[in-house]
């Protein structure tokens, strides 16, 4: 599979975490009181392209992550959380013969 530019391809699971990603910064950007027309001036952006990464239509980078929360004067934090087993309950069901 070839990537062009070097962008990772969309799947579902990076569909989701643009949207708790984007839902992240909309409730930070709120919360500190920005509109979304301030914070694409600060990142030279649109606020076409801010509304976009909020509804999380947009598969941010790192580096671009950083400039978000650059503009907004927080940090960054990233997180990976780990599944531990017992948060899952594993059901077994007898096979249906039709």
């Amino acid at each position: 599979m070839s990537l062009l530019g070097g962008c990772m391809p969309r799947t579902a699971a990076s569909d989701i975490a643009s949207k708790v990603v984007g839902g992240e910064i909309r409730q930070t950007r709120l919360t500190i009181g920005m509109s979304q027309a301030a914070l694409a001036r600060r990142l030279s952006v649109s606020a076409a392209y801010v509304a976009s990464v909020e509804a999380g239509r947009s598969n941010l980078t790192v580096g671009q992550l950083m400039n978000f929360a650059s503009a907004m004067q927080v940090g960054l934090e990233i997180r990976f959380p780990v599944a531990v087993e017992e948060d899952f309950e594993l059901v077994e069901t007898a096979p249906t013969f039709m």
